[in-house]
């Protein structure tokens, strides 16, 4: 089943700068230095091992420092010397690159006793990669838990006369069993083959699994990335709703003129098999399907090839992105040779399909590179970048349509990453110009930053008026959203916290319409366990200290029970937040429905103190501030403050 989090070591080795007419020019950094950084956001190791000489060794530890990863540097001499044998002689940028990185915090140099910068030495570094990576890897014998793997990134367009150290060191580590991800770095970007995949993207429910939450991008960064890049492609995809000409024009070229479509038949999404049903009757060959392995494909896909491939609902392990990537390798070769679209093998005689050149080309190659470089600054937790993007978006020519789309994805993405303010700046006119609210995402996350804008008690109660008229709007247009409802539940508890906080006599107002949202949401959808959950909270609440009674009492413990079924039926691991959040709120809310006041319970510190583990700061904020109201509400401190305590405790890099 899925993995519990991402332990995952990686060794890097490859090819320093050549001349411009060498194999890795210096044109050609800026592509690797993008391929590796895709390459190190998806596979998320937790420490990465290297050499630090000019070239692909600074490139790939500076991407995986951006990753989170820890870097260990293995240098064939002291510091000094060894930038002497091994940067300097690349030019002044390296060595400033160098030493940003020795100074980075998460990184370690070691320099290796009597190995100096020659083949013997080289070697030297080359048997110690390996074996200062295979000593870090963890052998778990926990059940539930996986041994930590190890992959070997080697920059290298194939062997070199003479003794070769990177092709050396990748074919020590293919003996030992180890996965072997390699890169061309002549290779350009815009000569590069394209793959396009067609796949749901986000956080979906899945049909075939009784609508359990799917993270859809685990698959394209955990092993669709990783294995493109490996196989020479340049990995796209279309993160953007569809509806607006100009995406929809460069999504159909894309389809038509990709050298490899992928499909991930994942929760059987409507739109990817719409869009492999315009690939097959376009294109004979070149396409290639792949499900996890619980989707039955539809019946008119009941003979075609589907590569099937291991994942949980919510996560890839390590050890399932490695097999993921086993098995695609060949695929991807074959995908080449013979006829796999089902309309060509009966009318073999077709013509393929040519678009017209409406569009301007260099506009949709302008928006394809765009459209990678957010998901890239996203993947990478980069609101700095993505605010270069923006800025570059807002100053190019580009059609009004395609400026709105790409200024939202970046909106929505800043959102995500808890750069709120930001993201509310981006998507305000964006939401006050959808008027007739088509873009139920967009308006639902402009709608949470409203919710959480600071401010004056006055002013926060102004937005938080304006986020449930948004809602309500919302919800008649796209009714029975859990989403939605539970948006305006969270707005209405906002303004009972407010109420709450002054000492109005409105608190109970808003504590009923709270209740309501999420009794709302929660109908909507059962699955949803946020809206559960707040329900839960606040009908004890209101029952123990608002004057509910016995009624809100009895259905809080009727809710109980719904909603832990909600989050337990999730393959849940240590670093999954909000699950283990909710089962502590859970089994605080089970303790005090008892009448306890004395200590909190244990099952709500041991699920607080994993959600606090794996937490960012936005999230622990969540979490504290949940408790805080509970707190000003009237329940026993006893109970509250140990547990608001876990809040405080100071975390290991990387935990989050």
């Amino acid at each position: 089943m899925g993995g519990t989090g991402d332990v995952m070591i990686v060794v890097f080795t490859g090819r320093r700068p050549s001349g411009p007419k060498g194999p890795f020019p210096e044109t050609a950094v800026p592509w690797l230095k993008e391929r590796l950084e895709r390459l190190f956001a998806g596979l998320r190791p937790r420490l990465a091992v290297g050499s630090a000489a000019a070239g692909t060794d600074l490139l790939a530890a500076a991407a995986a420092l951006r990753a989170g990863a820890n870097i260990d540097l293995l240098l064939t001499e002291d510091a000094d010397a060894f930038v002497a044998a091994s940067v300097a002689d690349k030019g002044s940028g390296w060595a400033g690159a160098f030493h940003d990185l020795a100074e980075s915090p998460g990184v370690r140099l070691r320099s290796l006793a009597g190995a100096s910068a020659d083949d013997d030495g080289f070697r030297a570094v080359n048997r110690a990669l390996l074996d200062h990576a295979r000593a870090n890897l963890q052998a778990v014998d926990t059940p539930g838990h996986e041994p930590e793997e190890l992959v070997l990134v080697a920059v290298t367009a194939g062997r070199r006369e003479g003794e070769d150290h990177t092709e050396s060191l990748a074919d020590s580590a293919e003996r030992l069993g180890h996965l072997v991800l390699r890169l061309d770095p002549s290779a350009r970007k815009e000569n590069a083959p394209t793959a396009f995949v067609a796949m749901p993207y986000g956080r979906k429910r899945d049909a075939t699994r009784e609508l359990r939450l799917f993270e859809a991008n685990e698959t394209w960064n955990r092993v669709l990335v990783p294995v493109l890049l490996d196989s020479g492609y340049r990995p796209i995809r279309t993160d953007l709703e569809s509806g607006l000409e100009t995406i929809d024009a460069r999504m159909l070229h894309s389809i038509n003129t990709a050298d490899l479509f992928v499909a991930d038949l994942a929760t059987l999404n409507p739109n990817v098999l719409w869009e492999l049903g315009v690939r097959h009757a376009w294109r004979p060959s070149g396409t290639l399907l792949m499900a996890p392995r619980w989707v039955t494909p539809p019946f008119d896909l009941g003979h075609a090839t589907v590569k099937r491939y291991e994942r949980g609902m919510r996560r890839i392990s390590d050890r399932q992105a490695v097999a993921g990537i086993r098995m695609l390798r060949p695929a991807l070769r074959a995908s080449k040779r013979g006829t796999d679209s089902p309309v060509w093998a009966v009318f073999p005689l077709l013509e393929p399909v040519r678009l017209p050149s409406d569009h301007d080309a260099a506009l949709i190659n302008r928006l394809t590179h765009h459209t990678e470089e957010i998901s890239l600054a996203a993947d990478l937790h980069d609101a700095e970048r993505l605010a270069g993007i923006t800025a570059q978006v807002q100053e190019e020519e580009l059609p009004d349509s395609s400026r709105r789309a790409l200024l939202e994805q970046i909106g929505l993405a800043l959102v995500t990453l808890g750069c709120l303010e930001k993201g509310r700046i981006l998507l305000a006119p964006l939401a006050e110009a959808d008027i007739s609210f088509a873009r139920v995402r967009m308006q639902q996350r402009y709608a949470f930053t409203l919710i959480h804008r600071p401010g004056t008690p006055a002013e926060r109660l102004a937005y938080l008026k304006d986020a449930e008229d948004r809602l309500q709007r919302l919800d008649a247009l796209h009714p029975d959203s859990s989403e939605t409802w539970g948006l305006l539940g969270s707005a209405a508890k906002r303004a009972f916290e407010l109420a709450l906080g002054l000492g109005e006599k409105s608190a109970l107002y808003h504590l009923d319409r709270a209740v309501d949202a999420y009794r709302s949401g929660m109908a909507a959808d059962p699955g949803d366990h946020y809206p559960g959950v707040n329900a839960l909270a606040l009908l004890r609440v209101r029952g123990q200290h608002f004057g509910g009674g016995a009624g809100d009492v009895a259905e809080a413990e009727s809710v109980l029970p719904v909603v832990r079924f909600a989050v337990e039926r999730r393959q849940i691991g240590p670093r999954d937040t909000w699950e283990h959040a909710s089962l502590a709120e859970l089994a605080l809310h089970w303790y005090l429905l008892t009448g306890a006041t004395e200590g909190p319970p244990a099952e709500a510190l041991r699920h607080y103190t994993f959600a606090v583990h794996s937490a960012d700061g936005a999230a622990i904020s969540s979490m504290r501030r949940q408790l805080e109201l509970l707190l000003a509400a009237g329940d026993p401190p006893a109970v509250l403050e140990p547990l608001l305590s876990i809040m405080s405790a100071p975390r290991e890099r990387g935990s989050s």
